[in-house]
């Protein structure tokens, strides 16, 4: 019996919320759970149970950097109690998850900010929003040799109105 790797990545990723143990994943693709970890770890050289937990920090930084939820919600939507998630999160990154959050926004420059969606269609997450101030501090600045390189059109790009 042949294990397939990516349909277990894919069983973890999906059951992220409900999964607890590397035993359920077992039961789930019915084969022996010595046999799933032995081959789970010969091909990805981590271990199945660490894989679940690194996918969940994964997920928690995802949700952390796209959204304004607490870190409490940010746990309990992952099934773990707060203080367990925080556990996780903290001796996987060495940060709480707070200090991730703020130590990726405050290491970004000033015109980017997170952007507040404008309806539920919206998608949140990080949009580069130009205030009135900046686009005139780059008018006014000299130009150098480096930055006079072409300038490309990306979407996602929001230009806002005077900043208040």
């Amino acid at each position: 019996m042949t294990i397939d790797i990516p349909q277990v990545k894919s069983f973890v990723s999906s059951n992220l919320t409900t999964l607890k143990k590397a035993q359920q994943v077992a039961t789930q693709l019915d084969c022996p759970l010595d046999k799933l970890k032995q081959s789970f770890y010969r091909t990805e050289k981590v271990s199945l149970s660490r894989y679940i937990r690194e996918s969940r920090v994964c997920r928690m930084k995802e949700r952390l950097l796209t959204s304004e939820a607490l870190c409490k919600v940010i746990c309990l939507d992952l099934g773990l109690r707060e203080d367990v998630g925080a556990r996780l999160f903290k001796n996987t990154t060495g940060m709480t998850m707070e200090e991730f959050r703020k130590s990726y926004f405050g290491a970004l420059p000033s015109i980017w900010q997170m952007a507040k969606p404008r309806s539920e269609a919206d998608r949140p997450g990080l949009r580069l929003v130009i205030t009135e101030n900046e686009v005139r501090k780059a008018l006014t600045k000299p130009a150098d040799k480096e930055s006079q390189q072409p300038v490309s059109h990306s979407s996602g790009v929001w230009i806002q109105g005077p900043a208040n």
